[in-house]
């Protein structure tokens, strides 16, 4: 009788541990996102989409040689950019704004961590800086800019985290 209990619960094992291997394999940014550089500049809007798993904005910059460029970052989920303040228009095509982020490896243009601060008001949105990878914090304010993209840097103004706690990223 134990002889055929063992087979059965040997693949139920088998068949959990492959599906839960699975289900952390979502967030695997370390291959993806070069966290060793930033890019910290001006940019300008062009699409901002409000869609599960990831809210995405992309917008045209410039980099050291004047050429534009559109780039692209991965926020937090909807629910997530709710809890923090923003809304389905908290983004418009148009809007200029102070943007830092870790842009991908190689010569794909996306990112992660953004940062951003509208220059109409200086009202800001995203995370502080500090991005996770896995199980260990980078504070992507100190990493070094990106080569072909230093003379356009910025300088975001300092967070001084008086914003409501609604609005408030970690």
């Amino acid at each position: 009788m134990t002889r055929k209990l063992v087979v059965p619960f040997f693949v139920t094992t088998l068949g959990l541990l492959t599906f839960c291997t699975a289900m952390f394999a979502h967030h695997g940014t370390a291959g993806v996102y070069d966290f060793t550089y930033r890019i910290t500049t001006k940019a300008t809007v062009t699409q901002y989409i409000w869609a599960n798993p990831h809210v995405q904005i992309y917008f045209m910059l410039k980099n050291d040689k004047g050429e534009e460029q559109t780039w692209g970052v991965e926020t937090v989920s909807p629910g997530n950019a709710l809890a923090n303040g923003w809304t389905k228009k908290s983004f418009q095509p148009g809007d200029q704004l102070l943007v830092s982020f870790v842009p991908a490896k190689g010569d794909r243009t996306f990112g992660t961590c953004p940062q951003f601060v509208f220059v109409a008001d200086g009202h800001r949105l995203g995370g502080s800086g500090r991005c996770g990878m896995g199980g260990s914090t980078v504070d992507a304010n100190a990493l070094p800019v990106k080569p072909g993209y230093t003379a356009v840097e910025v300088q975001m103004p300092k967070d001084d985290r008086k914003r409501p706690e609604s609005e408030q990223e970690n």
